[in-house]
């Protein structure tokens, strides 16, 4: 059973796939590679919440999953486009920040060096022009302010096909070389929800 809290207008769901994700990252991954990883995926996630808090918004859920942490808002009616590219933004620059602080830190500290350089790829990744990505998001919101919605979902789609097709590819060529699975896992994973989101999306139009 999922745990529930409510804060005013803002429900908090933990999964209980969110803490056996947690607990297998932090027995199984010897290296402190995923525990890393999981941290900079959090304060990209806190970054979102953190600005949605600045501009006044509260979102309607935050839920902690397997998949990671998922945020719910409000209609986007009642949304500017310029309070919705700065939240998309924000997730990243949190990301980007985390890292050149722990890349200072590292003239100290050597070992914090790779702790920055997840953190900065995690935040390079986000910016991806694919949906669920914030840079995917991003992209849309940008389209949907110039063209109409369902012109905008097909302009995304395209581009997530462009993008995801030759990222596939790499994901198998390092899982030949180095039996690294990680590329290929990420890819099919954003390349099943686009498809998924974009067919639910249409089947409505």
């Amino acid at each position: 059973m999922p745990m529930k809290l409510d804060f005013g207008k803002t429900e908090l769901k933990i999964n209980f796939s969110f803490a056996v994700a947690v607990t297998l990252t932090l027995i199984i991954d010897e290296s402190g590679v995923g525990a890393i990883a999981l941290l900079s995926c959090i304060l990209h996630e806190a970054g979102h919440i953190i600005c949605l808090f600045i501009l006044g918004e509260k979102p309607k859920k935050i839920e902690f999953s397997f998949y990671g942490i998922k945020l719910e808002r409000g209609p986007m009616s009642s949304r500017s486009t310029v309070e919705d590219l700065l939240v998309f933004a924000s997730g990243p620059s949190a990301n980007f920040i985390f890292s050149a602080v722990l890349f200072l830190l590292s003239n100290f500290f050597t070992s914090l060096r790779d702790a920055a350089i997840i953190s900065l790829c995690i935040g390079i990744f986000n910016l991806v022009p694919c949906k669920p990505f914030d840079g995917g998001n991003i992209l849309y919101t940008v389209l949907c302010r110039n063209t109409k919605q369902n012109i905008a979902e097909r302009i995304c789609f395209c581009v997530s096909a462009v993008v995801l097709i030759p990222l596939i590819f790499s994901g198998i060529y390092f899982l030949k070389i180095n039996r690294n699975i990680t590329l290929l896992a990420v890819a099919v994973y954003v390349a099943a929800t686009c498809l998924f989101e974009y067919k639910s999306k249409t089947a409505l139009e």
